[in-house]
């Protein structure tokens, strides 16, 4: 999934010849912490922390304190490489732009979390089944041909590497039989932890 569909586009942006002034007055309302500045073409020429033009003479120009951030994203990069830009940046925010490097908005750390809910399919309803694998090819596929074959259909499959060399796999599905469940895993190699059902939730 790329980043296209989670941009902010709402996010505020400002042209590298606005004042401080008019900048301070909207962080107050909007509380920002990341200012995204473009030049007049819409091209992004960096960014600058809310911060950094607090107490600075209200005249001044966003161009006097732009920071040329490596730290951006094209609109279809992939999700994760997002992810992984945040992280490297230590920052909340990040500016987006098209392959002519023109500002269509930002992607934020709430953002994220939409598209990580939607990845886990944590907002739909169904069952959360946790569980053990052997960290080998192959040990997954048992556990998925079980379910399709007793037609339990699944939303999101997560997992995670132990310190054992064993996977913690969490599936959700769109069935909320547990017992069903249950029974379909019974022959499978993985250490059932749980099987819980969930309402599921929007943002």
């Amino acid at each position: 999934m790329t980043v296209s569909k989670w941009v902010n586009r709402a996010y505020p942006v400002y042209r590298g010849s606005e004042t401080v002034e008019k900048v301070a007055r909207e962080e107050k309302t909007l509380g920002f912490s990341t200012i995204v500045v473009m030049d007049d073409n819409d091209k992004l020429l960096g960014t600058v922390s809310a911060e950094r033009i607090s107490g600075e003479d209200r005249s001044k120009k966003l161009e006097e304190f732009i920071v040329e951030s490596p730290y951006f994203c094209l609109v279809d990069d992939y999700i994760e490489d997002a992810v992984l830009m945040l992280i490297e940046s230590r920052d909340f925010v990040l500016p987006v732009i098209d392959d002519r490097s023109r500002v269509l908005g930002a992607i934020t750390v709430y953002e994220i979390l939409e598209a990580l809910m939607e990845f886990t399919a944590m907002d739909r309803s169904g069952c959360r089944i946790s569980m053990l694998l052997e960290d080998v090819p192959g040990s997954l596929k048992g556990v998925v041909d079980a379910l399709a074959e007793s037609e339990i259909n699944i939303l999101s499959i997560v997992t995670t590497t132990q310190e054992d060399s064993r996977k913690r796999v969490v599936i959700r599905t769109s069935d909320t039989d547990i017992g069903k469940i249950a029974e379909a895993l019974e022959g499978s190699t993985a250490m059932l932890e749980s099987i819980t059902e969930e309402e599921g939730f929007s943002a």
